[in-house]
Order: structure tokens, then sequence, then C-alpha cells
């Protein structure tokens, strides 16, 4: 196993819990740092994982959300129940890297594969202060967005989809406990959104996605947005850290002969959000148990390991798909469009059917209800629509 994000975990977990003797090599000297995500997580994630979150990972507990169009348009959608949790991310990972040891995988931190050799028996060659080789049938990687050996193994790595975040913590800031807001607009946050997460009654995270500058977008964010501003006119930054938000969806190809691809280094992250904690994590529960029961009827070819593909396609390709597309529409709104939709959405109470079947990971079904409402769908599919039809200025007429 290459990588002890979440599903690096998550995979060598249920690898072992088949009887199987499974290493992880983790290259960062501890497991979970340099931390780089926003760490809102659904607790119907969760349960889909079979987690119980420690309280002691556990920051704040999240109700609902509000969305901001670009013109400060809004509209909210909550819940009685908590429908997320803000998690500390490096005691999230620690954590699911213990369950892992406790089904007895070998964790090796501060030690970064080198080489793959591939053959009947697969060599990975590691340096931890002295080079050393691990012999394995069957490799699983969860090395992150980089891709090296994904591209290596003759298949496809993420390439498309990739932007920038940034995300700075801060005390002192006005924010509502139980709410999360979210902020649209090409002017705030280009090709994505921005962000404030609150970790507490006084504690956020404010973050955003951009193609370019983002740093530059967030400090203006967080200066000048007429909205956001006021929220964070006393803030005071914590900490600061970055990473890449993948867009694109999954990657065409998993798996090859006795070698898997989950997570992040797979695609396997929510188009519409950048979350990949949960969508990663049940695929890499696949991948533990198909790697698994390949070691043991001793078949590792690329046939018997496209079972992988198969089953996280199964449970997830319209998901990935619909949000997708999702994403894709987005992308190509103007501002002026985005403004115009949120003015729909609100008028036909868009967030009754959020409440009534939204879910924050498996969102087809909030796509496919808002179809069958023909109004809001036709309503929708014009202001995309005239997102390509382009403003004409009035030229004033000069006065002799």
């Amino acid at each position: 196993m290459i990588g002890c994000g979440p599903s690096g975990a998550i995979a060598s977990q249920n690898a072992a819990k088949k009887g199987l003797k499974v290493a992880v090599i983790e290259e960062h000297p501890h497991v979970g740092l340099p931390e780089h995500c926003a760490g809102l997580i659904s607790t119907t994630g969760f349960r889909r994982l079979n987690i119980n979150v420690p309280k002691e990972c556990i920051l704040n507990k999240v109700k609902g959300a509000t969305f901001y169009s670009p013109q400060g348009i809004a509209f909210s959608v909550s819940r009685r129940n908590t429908q997320a949790y803000v998690v500390n991310r490096p005691l999230l990972d620690q954590y699911l890297a213990g369950l892992a040891q406790k089904e007895n995988v070998s964790l090796f931190t501060d030690t970064k594969v080198l080489a793959v050799k591939m053959g009947e028996i697969k060599t990975l060659k590691v340096s931890q202060k002295r080079e050393q080789h691990f012999k394995t049938k069957v490799i699983i990687d969860a090395e992150g967005v980089r891709g090296k050996f994904v591209r290596e193994m003759g298949l496809a790595p993420v390439s498309r989809g990739i932007i920038p975040g940034v995300q700075i913590e801060v005390k002192n800031a006005q924010v509502n406990p139980e709410e999360v807001e979210i902020f649209l607009g090409n002017k705030v946050a280009p090709g994505f959104f921005a962000w404030i997460i609150p970790t507490g009654e006084n504690t956020a995270r404010v973050g955003l996605g951009a193609h370019h500058h983002a740093l530059k977008y967030l400090e203006e964010f967080i200066k000048n947005h007429p909205i956001a501003s006021k929220r964070l006119s006393n803030a005071v930054p914590v900490k600061k850290f970055g990473g890449s938000i993948i867009l694109g969806g999954p990657i065409p190809k998993t798996y090859t002969h006795g070698f898997l691809v989950v997570g992040d280094a797979a695609g396997q992250v929510k188009p519409t959000t950048g979350g990949g904690v949960i969508m990663g994590g049940l695929c890499a529960q696949i991948a533990g148990k198909v790697a698994a029961e390949a070691v043991t009827e001793k078949n590792v070819s690329g046939g018997r390991l496209s079972a992988y593909q198969k089953k996280w396609k199964k449970l997830l390709s319209r998901e990935f798909n619909s949000m997708l597309l999702a994403r894709k529409i987005l992308n190509r709104m103007d501002d002026r469009t985005l403004n115009r939709l949120f003015e729909t959405l609100t008028k036909r109470e868009f967030y009754r059917v959020i409440e009534e079947v939204g879910d924050m990971d498996f969102e087809s079904e909030v796509i496919r209800k808002i179809l069958l409402k023909p109004t809001l769908s036709i309503s929708i599919l014009l202001n995309f629509l005239a997102s390509f039809i382009p403003i004409k200025e009035d030229k004033k007429k000069n006065v002799q």
C-alpha cells in the first residue's frame, strides 16, 4: 500500500481483515501531516463507511448551509439533526491508521517509495534512512493527486480539473457555529467557490479554490466581500495551508495487473465540492477486499482485479456523472447567470428539495428531483443557455 491517507488506511484495513499480510508505506513522518483539507465530512458518509468518529476528532457539528450568489442573493438549507462534522483531519487520519494497525497492518512512516518493479512478485524500492525493498503480490496506490506510479503503470493519472485551494484558520470570527457559508462568483473564486466553515463559537476555516492566484482571491474575499468581510472584520489568522482540489472526476481505468488505484490518485472525488474522504473511502473498501480475494485465489491479473472497477462504478458512477455534469454547468455560468439562477432557486423554494432528499455525498437524487420539476428545470436550462449570449454594452452617442 502506497500512502496512508484515509483511502490508504481503509483499503489496508479491509485487505487485512481478509487475512492478508499488509504493509502501508507513508512518506511523511506523521500520518495526516501536512494538513490540506477543509475537513467538512457528512455524518451519513461516516455511517456508510461504518466509522464511529471519536469525539476528539470532532471540532464542530453542522446542521445546515447558506449559499450566496455573486450579488448576495441567498438561500439556506437546514435540518434538525447534525449533517456534517468539522473534523481535525490529522487526528482523523491517525485514527483510521490506528484501526488498520489493529488488524495487524504494518505502518512505515517517513518512508518514501522510490520505484516500483513489476513482475510476478512486485518490488517496492523505498528510502527510510537506508534503501530497502518490499515484495508484494498486489500494490494499492493511494499516493494522492501526483499520480507518479499511476503513470508508470501505464494508466492515465488525474490531469484535468485540478485547481489550487488555500485556507486560513481564524479566531474572533462572527459565525453561526451550526451553519456553513458558501459564496459563488467568478470575482470571488473563479472555477469554484469560497467557504466559511465554523470550527467553534468564534473560530472558522476560511478558504476558496480558484483557477489561479487562489491566495490573492482569498485575501480579497476576507477584506472586501460585502458579506464575508463583516463576518471576518475582527478575525485573526491562526494557521494557513493549501492543496489541490480535484474536480474532473475519476480516471478512466483504476486497475492493471497487480495494481489498483484508490482515492485522490484515482480522481474519486466529488466534482461539485472537491470532497474525497467518503467517495475515496467507499472505493478503498472495495479495493482492499478485491485485492485480498485475488491474492487468496492466486490470480492478480488485470482481468481478476477489474472486479474492483466494476464494483465501485456500479456503486458510484451515477453520482460521479451527475456531479461532473453539475460542475461543468456551474463553470460555464457567468455571474449574471448565477444571479438569475439563484433568483429562480429561491422563488421555487429549491431548498425544500435539498431538505427533503439531499445527501452531501450522493447528490444525483437531488439533481433528479430538480429535473422532475418542469418549471424549475426549464428555468435553469434557460439561464444556462443565456450564459452563451454575450452582454452588449450600449454605445453612448456623442453630443455635439
